[in-house]
């Protein structure tokens, strides 16, 4: 269970669970702005558009590729539901610039 440190992180796409840990602090960007949560965040729900999507656990930054969704926030676990989420090395560079010249 998180402590009043940590939150709960799940992310998912329609193909798979990306990401169920903790996190100690989570950053994105929504259709209102970019947001930063943190363990005990007032509840929201919000939708996610194309951004970084920054995974803190102490000293360690994981960061994804989020392609659209929404996010539901409670105080003790952020749920993100994801078109499509991607880390770095996942990513098909040829594919990206390609929808990069159609958008």
């Amino acid at each position: 269970m998180a402590d009043l440190q940590t939150i709960k992180l799940l992310v998912n796409t329609p193909d798979r669970v990306f990401y169920h840990d903790d996190a100690t602090f989570v950053e994105l960007s929504t259709s209102e702005g970019d947001i930063g949560v943190y363990p005990g965040h007032i509840p929201l729900t919000a939708v996610v558009v194309p951004c970084v999507l920054s995974i803190h656990n102490g000293n360690d930054v994981k960061k994804a590729a989020v392609h659209g969704g929404i996010i539901e926030i409670l105080k003790d676990k952020i749920t993100i539901l994801a078109e499509v989420a991607e880390w770095s090395d996942e990513i098909d560079v040829e594919r990206a610039n390609e929808a990069r010249l159609r958008a």
